[in-house]
């Protein structure tokens, strides 16, 4: 906005002394003025006004995509731990099955009691595992709701199917975002901001006058004048040229921590998109070749400790091989959809934060 008007009333040779006593004598002064800017001061302002606009914008948009990300992430935890309990619940009733199958063969007196023994241990370990997994389950949860505000989930799963691998743009597709990401678009608000900053500086070299003009009555003679000021402050060049320096400084350090963050960035989407691509390959072989082994395996096994063929302590590792192959697969599962949300993330620009 331009300046305002103001207005100023003075009152002079009031009450003094000699001919000046009393109001015989005064003179009386209404004036109305303003600051005259100079210089495109205004123009200034208002691009330094849009330009803050620009950036709490940015701002704004970086803390939609980085609640976004942290929300996907909270969301795969939870459907990880609701794979990890179902597997630990599984595996409490396959230990609950083998402890009644050794049970009976000691009973029979075709394994010895140690067995049995060794068996119920294995129980009491998959109980164990169990309460963590619905321990871990719950406080996931509790995490999640805590994003949109709740103390209390109001959920009890989420339906997620971790199996599923989208797929991913090519690295040269997801590179080619990065010089328009929020990042990025946030150095290119400051550095508007500090062009503003520094234009305001380069306007105020030129200085602004002050004029006012008003009447001026004299009581004694009863007469009436014209009154005209103005006003100029010198000095302005000097403290302006400080002040376009330190603005040519803050580009110059904006336009450093631009190209820094762009490297480092480049290296890390080229870090993430590799680990994603040896995420899908753990699973891919997981899932096709490794645990349908051990899944073979342990049936095997089995077969030959209900025929007597095989110890109690054979089964026993099998079991354990297997669980533990499922656990790395839901594992691989939960980095491979973690890396997508920090690749998304690391890419996203402005047009991501809308629907």
């Amino acid at each position: 906005m331009a300046p305002q008007y103001f207005v100023t009333g003075e009152l002079e040779n009031v009450g003094g002394t000699g001919s000046l006593s009393g109001v015989n004598s005064a003179e009386s002064t209404l004036r109305i003025g303003r600051l005259i800017e100079l210089g495109g001061k205004r123009a200034a302002r208002q691009a330094l006004g849009a330009a803050e606009i620009d950036q709490q914008q940015t701002a704004a948009d970086a803390t939609r995509i980085e609640l976004t990300s942290r929300t996907a992430a909270r969301f795969i935890e939870v459907a990880v731990d609701q794979q990890r309990l179902d597997f630990a619940n599984e595996r409490v009733r396959q230990a609950e099955r083998t402890r009644r199958e050794v049970a009976g063969w000691v009973w029979a007196a075709r394994n010895p009691e140690s067995d049995l023994r060794a068996a119920e241990i294995v129980v009491a370990n998959a109980e164990l595992d169990r309460e963590h997994a619905e321990h871990e389950l719950s406080s996931a949860r509790t995490t999640l709701a805590a994003t949109w505000g709740d103390t209390i989930p109001d959920f009890d799963t989420v339906a997620a199917d971790l199996t599923d691998l989208p797929e991913v743009e090519p690295l040269d597709t997801l590179l080619a975002r990065l010089p328009n990401t929020i990042d990025q678009q946030a150095f290119s608000r400051e550095a508007r901001l500090a062009e503003a900053r520094r234009r305001i500086a380069e306007a105020a070299r030129k200085p602004d006058l002050n004029f006012n003009v008003g009447v001026r009555r004299l009581e004694g003679p009863s007469d009436q004048g014209l009154v005209m000021s103005v006003s100029v402050p010198l000095g302005s060049r000097t403290r302006a040229g400080y002040s376009i320096a330190e603005a040519d400084a803050q580009l110059a350090a904006i336009e450093a921590r631009r190209k820094a963050e762009q490297f480092e960035r480049h290296q890390l989407v080229f870090e993430k998109y590799q680990e994603l691509g040896h995420a899908r390959t753990e699973v891919e072989s997981l899932r096709g070749r490794v645990v349908p082994k051990a899944e073979q395996a342990l049936a095997f096994t089995r077969r030959g400790f209900e025929a007597g063929r095989f110890s109690f302590l054979s089964l026993s590792q099998a079991q354990t091989t297997l669980f533990e192959l499922r656990e790395r697969l839901v594992e691989a599962y939960a980095r491979y959809h973690t890396l997508l949300v920090e690749l998304d993330r690391l890419t996203a620009t402005t047009q991501d934060t809308f629907p």
